[in-house]
């Protein structure tokens, strides 16, 4: 299944997007 697999890569995308934000605005709320 193709599809499955692309929607996996695209969500490890997103959530480490997603944790690099959180984390420059935590750094930015110091």
């Amino acid at each position: 299944m193709r599809g499955a697999k692309d929607v996996k890569y695209f969500l490890m995308g997103v959530s480490v997007i997603l944790i690099l934000w959180v984390g420059t605005f935590f750094l930015m709320l110091d």
